[in-house]
C-alpha cells in the first residue's frame, strides 16, 4: 500500500460516467485502469514531456490495483499519483483513488512503466523532466 506521508506528484478529478457502470451497478473494474491512464497522461502533459511529438512514450510493464470499495454513478473519482522508484529507463508510479468528498480510500496500487523510442520499441532513458518531477537527479548528474 502507498504510504500516506509520501508527497503527491499529481492529483486530478475525473467524472464517473453512467456508462462506466456494470451490471452490478458500480464502476466496472476495467474503468479504474482507464482512470489511472488518464491521470498519467494528464501528469505527463503537464510536465511538457512531448512524448508524441518526439516519438517517445511509455509502455506498461505491470499494473497492480487493489479494490477496496465500490464506486457508483454519479460521482467524481480523485486520482493521486505518488513517485515510486525511478531507474534509467523505467519508473514506478504509486496511486490512490478516492471519491470526491469522501475520505475513505477506494483503491490503491502501482504501475511500472518503461520509457521507449516508439520507432524501435526499445527502452531509452527516462527524460530528465520526468526524473526531476519525481524527486530524482537528471541522468547527466547521476
Amino acid at each position: 500500500m502507498t504510504e500516506d506521508n509520501k508527497p503527491v506528484l499529481y492529483r486530478c478529478e475525473l467524472p464517473v460516467r453512467y456508462g462506466d457502470m456494470d451490471s452490478n451497478q458500480h464502476v466496472n473494474n476495467t474503468r479504474y485502469y482507464q482512470y489511472l491512464e488518464e491521470a498519467r497522461i494528464l501528469w505527463l502533459d503537464g510536465l511538457g514531456a512531448q512524448r508524441r511529438e518526439i516519438g517517445q512514450g511509455l509502455v506498461l510493464l505491470s499494473c497492480t490495483h487493489y479494490f477496496l470499495r465500490p464506486v457508483v454513478h454519479p460521482s467524481t473519482v480523485v486520482v493521486e499519483l505518488i513517485a515510486g522508484e525511478v531507474g534509467r529507463t523505467s519508473l514506478t508510479l504509486e496511486h490512490r483513488l478516492y471519491v470526491k468528498g469522501q475520505p475513505e480510500l477506494v483503491g490503491y496500487g502501482d504501475v511500472k512503466m518503461v520509457w521507449i523510442d516508439v520507432a524501435t520499441q526499445r527502452p531509452i532513458p527516462v527524460p530528465d523532466s520526468v526524473r526531476v518531477s519525481m524527486g530524482k537527479a537528471p541522468l547527466a548528474e547521476s
